[in-house]
């Protein structure tokens, strides 16, 4: 009796989690259509830039999911992400920097090991695919994606800013705390400004009475 796969690991872009990019790879039924012999597979790093064609299928649907949130009906097979552009018709490419939360986790993992001129049919699973993004496809939809590899650009690192922020134990950006800190510091300084402000309207009726008294006497 054959081993039951272990399933993929929920993963989404920019989600902070540390990647194991081979271990992703073993989740992806990956065929070569054009294939490279003196390709460095392992060439590839965060900053580095791929441009590449692309197209997507419906590969597998869940069990009685046959429409998307928007009542569509979905089909396997059904094409569901192309870089033609519907407008003009045009095949430009689509530029992507790796490391960067733009892709969905399963196309950045076949695209870390494909070089220039290749191309290749992978089946991602929905953890690795669209799990994360409710309501474009069914949960769990398995997809299916042509990619051809145009150029890659050798880069400098991934920018500061392209940098997810590590998640907490709770999800929460790691960002979180020292902007609440600083909305605290805030909030008291305003506080402390009120209740000064408080304070001396208080003290400047007795002010004016005292004054008034004074006032009198001389008459």
């Amino acid at each position: 009796m054959a081993a039951k796969k272990k399933r993929a690991p929920t993963l989404a872009p920019g989600d902070g989690r540390k990647r194991d990019w081979p271990a992703i790879l073993s989740h992806i039924e990956l065929e070569w259509v054009t294939e490279q012999s003196d390709c460095d597979r392992s060439a590839n790093k965060d900053g580095d830039t791929v441009a590449f064609k692309h197209r997507g299928f419906i590969a597998e649907l869940p069990q009685g999911k046959t429409r998307d949130a928007q009542g569509r009906e979905l089909q396997v097979g059904m094409q569901m992400d192309s870089n033609i552009l519907p407008e003009t018709k045009e095949d430009k490419p689509l530029e992507f920097m790796l490391g960067t939360p733009k892709l969905i986790v399963g196309m950045e993992a076949v695209l870390r090991t494909m070089c220039e001129n290749e191309k290749v049919r992978a089946k991602i699973p929905g953890p690795l695919a669209y799990n994360s993004r409710g309501g474009f496809l069914p949960y769990d939809t398995a997809v299916l994606y042509e990619m051809e590899v145009v150029q890659v650009t050798r880069g400098q690192g991934l920018p500061d800013t392209a940098v997810p922020a590590p998640a907490s134990a709770d999800g929460t950006s790691g960002a979180t705390w020292p902007l609440v800190v600083a909305l605290l510091l805030l909030l008291a300084l305003v506080g402390g400004g009120i209740a000064f402000i408080a304070k001396g309207s208080e003290k400047a009726p007795k002010k004016s009475k005292e004054a008034k008294k004074d006032g009198k006497k001389k008459r």
